[in-house]
């Protein structure tokens, strides 16, 4: 006997509705609500974007000060809770007397230069090629009008207020974010940790190989960093004071600070400050521009290879391009923090997405 043949409808899947098979008021509802909460989403990283940016700063600091903490860990023996509140006060007491030292000379040599302002702008008045542009376009007579008139006082008179806002919420945003560096140099351990475990466990080990060297980089990137910005500005200091410079303090910190934007940080620090000093006396404006290109020429032979070119390896096309691609997403932060994130992409291309192409 043949065995009983069962129905079709038990050997087939029931068929699947097609997407043209859908309501229309179910399938607009459905899009209003996608493009609702997208909407939504886009509108709450917009407006938290400072508070993102917080957060991706402070643990930016973070991991670039987690290197000395494991050094301390390493050489002193110590735990990681009192080497992160050495290095943390370290760094804190640096600050604290920089701003000592630097601030009322700073303060002193900028007012001084503010109120001597007219008279260079007079004295490029008297230039023979400056004076006939001058006549033509009448900047200068314009510029010099508008520094002697009483109205900057009463306008910065009637701005103190805001200026006093201004700087209430900087230094809330300063301990702001001293707080979250702080804690997360204490925990960064902890959240690097975290984050592998969220990964595959076949490849936790490539991941966390991959993540050390990025924090190591980031690390290295920030101490070279501000290490070679403190020695442009105490070789710019010594220099101006050994020439005669009138306000050797404050454009040597110009000098300094302008030297941590990446690609064109040192090259306009030695405009600035030559432009400064040339309206003083340009004999002595020269001697500043032949100081700056020595020095640029020591610091690429000697301190850049010490201090920055073994952990930032990146071709001057890639650090232009995301420079600009910094400073057009995140402003002035995404400007300073362009460099490594460009190294980190790098270092990531060079690791897992070339590997995974050359075994295709």
């Amino acid at each position: 006997m043949s065995e009983p043949v069962e129905p079709a409808n038990h050997l087939t899947a029931p068929p699947r509705r097609g997407f043209a098979t859908y309501s229309p008021f179910r399938l607009g509802l459905t899009a209003t609500v996608g493009f609702g909460l997208t909407y939504l989403l886009f509108r709450a990283l917009d407006q938290s974007k400072d508070t993102l940016l917080l957060l991706a700063l402070s643990l930016f600091l973070a991991a670039g000060l987690d290197p000395a903490v494991r050094r301390m860990e390493n050489a002193g023996g110590i735990k990681r809770g009192m080497a992160v509140a050495i290095v943390f006060v370290g760094v804190l007491v640096f600050l604290i007397g920089m701003c000592v030292a630097v601030i009322p000379p700073l303060v002193e040599q900028t007012s001084t230069f503010t109120r001597n302002l007219p008279g260079y702008v007079s004295d490029l008045q008297h230039h023979r090629r400056i004076a006939d542009l001058d006549r033509r376009f009448g900047l200068l007579a314009s510029l010099q009008n508008r520094l002697q008139g009483s109205t900057v006082d009463q306008q910065v008179a009637g701005n103190l207020l805001s200026v006093g806002t201004t700087v209430a919420a900087s230094i809330f945003k300063a301990f702001t974010l001293a707080i979250l560096t702080l804690y997360f140099l204490a925990y960064l351990r902890d959240i690097t940790a975290f984050v592998y475990r969220m990964t595959p466990a076949s490849r936790r080990t490539q991941v966390s190989g991959i993540g050390d060297k990025i924090v190591a980089q980031i690390g290295a990137y920030v101490i070279g960093t501000v290490a070679l910005a403190l020695l442009r500005g105490t070789f710019t200091l010594v220099f101006l004071w050994a020439v005669g410079v009138p306000y050797p303090f404050a454009l040597a910190f110009i000098a300094a600070l302008l030297d941590l934007a990446p690609v064109v940080g040192t090259a306009l620090a030695g405009v600035v400050v030559s432009t400064v000093v040339m309206l003083e006396s340009v004999p002595t404006g020269i001697a500043v521009i032949c100081f700056f290109i020595a020095y640029e020429v020591l610091a690429r032979l000697v301190f850049f290879p010490r201090l920055l070119d073994r952990s930032v390896r990146i071709s001057p096309a890639s650090a232009l391009v995301g420079a600009l691609a910094g400073y057009t997403t995140l402003g002035v932060v995404g400007f300073l923090i362009s460099i490594p994130l460009v190294a980190v992409i790098t270092l990531i291309m060079r690791e897992v997405v070339l590997p995974r192409q050359a075994s295709r």
